[in-house]
């Protein structure tokens, strides 16, 4: 996504979380705000991090079913037009506290009797953005994988 594309997804994430909060939006302050909380507006970096802070912000506070978080919210597809900063947004939205929480109650909810199997398989979106996490998540289920299989029958 190109700098000029960018700007219009941020403003909107921005003016979503300023409305949510019951601030009256004032334009003329987004870009202060931007600058201010995220620096150098010259910079795509400093757009795209903006972005991943409204845009998880959003995710967290719009979320009425925790379900509706794994299904659709957090469940990023090729199609959708921030697919290219999902793990951005996802990185955000696990340090907003709660957060995780919110994730472990929507992942019991899906698995539970009252979705059925083709509800769970809507959610694959969300299952790869979990799997291409790198970092500490990753490797205690490999590890236990390995152990698992290693144990005799």
């Amino acid at each position: 996504m190109k700098l000029y594309e960018l700007k219009p997804k941020v403003f909107d994430a921005w003016e979503f979380l300023a409305s949510y909060r019951g601030c009256v939006v004032l334009p003329e302050n987004f870009k202060k705000e931007v600058r201010k909380e995220f620096g150098d507006l010259r910079y795509k970096e400093t757009w795209i991090r903006a972005l991943a802070r409204y845009e998880s912000l959003n995710a967290f506070h719009d979320c009425l079913d925790a379900h509706y978080l794994v299904l659709h919210t957090l469940n990023f597809t090729e199609d959708r037009w921030d697919y290219e900063f999902r793990h951005r947004i996802f990185d955000e939205f696990l340090m907003i506290p709660g957060a995780l929480d919110l994730i472990r109650l929507g992942l019991e909810q899906l698995l539970s009797d009252s979705f059925t199997p083709s509800d769970r398989r809507d959610a694959d979106g969300f299952y790869q953005l979990v799997a291409e996490q790198r970092g500490r998540d990753r490797l205690p289920t490999e590890l236990a994988g390995r152990l698992t299989e290693a144990l005799p029958a």
